[in-house]
């Protein structure tokens, strides 16, 4: 019991990722907590979405999403564009993170242990199960140079990696269209 106290306090004053001795245990207390908020009928749907979102950012890195997503084009930018592209690329992920969230029907869900890619790289296994159907979500974790510190950099749901897919639709986006033309649009 106080094992379980000890991660629900880590996962609610924590800003910072996840080490890998307690990855599962909280990811499952965080999205028990979302969960709870989602469940909530006291609360608007503005206020669930910032409760989940708060839960859910400092595991996060949305730098590292944004650059894995822009590929090559990322070296040739200046600091400005990539901060400005970060937070643009943040804002989007989080509104595509509450979109999925509406989704939530009262499923059942399952983390399972994580596996070990490499000596930086976990990947942690969620699944959604419903009455009729089961979604995995894999949740794609990096180690950050220097700490013991774990974050996630993708999140593969159903087969689909978002970062892979804004990937390929930024690098036809920028064939045609200018990078200033690619920020406007997030």
């Amino acid at each position: 019991m106080k094992k379980l106290l000890l991660i629900f306090i880590f996962t609610l004053t924590s800003s910072y990722g996840v080490t890998e001795q307690n990855m599962k245990q909280v990811m499952d207390t965080k999205t028990k907590q979302v969960i709870k908020i989602l469940k909530d009928n006291a609360l608007s749907q503005k206020q669930k979405n910032k409760k989940s979102i708060k839960i859910m950012d400092p595991i996060f890195s949305y730098s590292t999403m944004a650059k894995i997503s822009l590929g090559k084009r990322w070296k040739s930018l200046s600091k400005k564009d990539k901060k400005s592209f970060s937070r643009a690329f943040e804002r989007k992920i989080k509104h595509s993170y509450i979109d999925k969230l509406k989704l939530y029907k009262n499923q059942k869900v399952v983390t399972k242990n994580p596996k070990k890619i490499k000596s930086n790289r976990i990947k942690l296994i969620t699944k959604i199960v419903g009455n009729t159907e089961t979604y995995k979500i894999i949740n794609s974790f990096y180690k950050k140079k220097g700490s013991n510190q774990w974050y996630i950099y993708d999140v593969n749901l159903a087969g689909v990696s978002i970062v892979q897919t804004y990937r390929k639709q930024f690098k036809a986006f920028l064939k045609t269209k200018s990078f200033k033309q690619l920020l406007n649009s997030l």
